[in-house]
């Protein structure tokens, strides 16, 4: 999704995950590929793709050989490539997850497109402001006590001030650059702020479809496998990344391990599930076609979020804008307010 690790960009999965597809359809050896991946592969994964060769040549299967870079996977694909090796369906494994990854990277790409503009409006707004703050110290204006005036109120007057704004507009892009940049390399902080951003406006409702649709495609997969329901949940709940869904595993299991259904699981891990979701297992449940409800649903989350993602992008935007017209009209007023009163202090003295 937005989270795209620079250990493991998501264009180079996806074009990992295609020729792992096509490849093993030919009938080809997981060595094999993974050795070629090693020399030819996307440049991104190519050591982990010599790693992963010489492990599986010593016996070792790929989830054992995924297990220590866990963190440079998202966890759809570890949960699942562990699903399908398992079950002897690693390529219907690999077209599941190019197929989201696709998607993924094309909510990705237009998210940044959407959040480009905005961008460009909040440096222009800093530059501005500071520009301003430097030409206003250039006049060197005084007050009637003789001191250097300060039109913004905030102590920032000449070159020392302007590059003092300068740099706190840079320090907080840089800081949200910085917290995504941690996210997109460390699952577990990731999947904190997905849960915290649940019940942020705009960001909620994506993010909970993101965690709904991974859970969907890892329930899927498990169900057609014929995995036991303990093993399901456990799969399911670490796929979603979602620290809200995820700390519900351990209730879920419990209740799953008791004899439980999936759907009485899923209520007693108390996790944010839509309504929608627990009425379409409810079904799939009495019907014994989990797999197929799942596939339905996932198929609908899937534009689902892709939708609710363009309104989160959207409202960022508008965030943005809101933020940089403040800032224009709080510094048009003080300076304005500022002169004004000198002006009248000059005309009264």
């Amino acid at each position: 999704m937005l989270f795209s690790s620079s250990k493991c960009p998501l264009p180079a999965l996806v074009e990992w995950c295609r020729t792992l597809r096509f490849s093993l359809s030919a009938g080809l050896d997981p060595i094999k590929i993974f050795k070629q991946q090693g020399k030819s592969g996307p440049r991104a994964l190519r050591a982990l793709a010599k790693e992963f060769s010489e492990k599986l040549s010593k016996g070792s299967s790929l989830e054992d050989a995924l297990e220590p870079h866990r963190d440079k996977f998202p966890p759809l694909f570890v949960e699942l490539v562990a699903v399908g090796e398992q079950t002897g369906r690693l390529e219907d494994t690999f077209q599941e997850l190019e197929e989201y990854y696709s998607s993924a990277l094309t909510t990705q790409r237009n998210f940044r497109s959407a959040m480009m503009y905005p961008a460009i409006q909040y440096c222009a707004a800093v530059l501005i402001i500071s520009g301003l703050i430097f030409v206003l110290g250039m006049l060197e204006s005084k007050d009637s006590s003789g001191k250097e005036m300060d039109p913004i109120g905030l102590g920032l007057t000449g070159t020392s001030g302007a590059l003092t704004f300068l740099f706190c507009g840079a320090a907080f892009a840089g800081g949200i650059l910085f917290v995504l940049k941690v996210a997109a390399e460390n699952v577990r902080f990731r999947a904190r702020l997905e849960g915290m951003f649940l019940i942020v406006p705009g960001w909620g409702p994506a993010l909970l479809a993101f965690a709904v649709l991974r859970f969907a495609v890892a329930l899927r997969m498990c169900a057609e496998a014929g995995l036991r329901a303990e093993t399901t949940l456990h799969y399911c709940f670490r796929a979603t990344c979602n620290a809200r869904f995820q700390s519900g595993e351990a209730r879920a299991v419990e209740v799953a391990k008791r004899g439980g259904e999936l759907l009485e699981a899923i209520d007693a891990s108390r996790a944010p599930f839509p309504a929608e979701f627990r009425e379409t297992l409810m079904v799939g449940e009495e019907t014994g076609n989990t797999s197929e409800t799942m596939e339905r649903l996932a198929n609908r989350y899937r534009e689902d979020a892709e939708r609710k993602m363009k309104v989160a992008a959207q409202f960022t935007g508008y965030a943005v804008y809101a933020m940089v017209a403040i800032m224009i009209i709080f510094f048009i007023f003080r300076i304005a307010s500022v002169y004004i009163g000198a002006v009248s202090n000059a005309a009264g003295g």
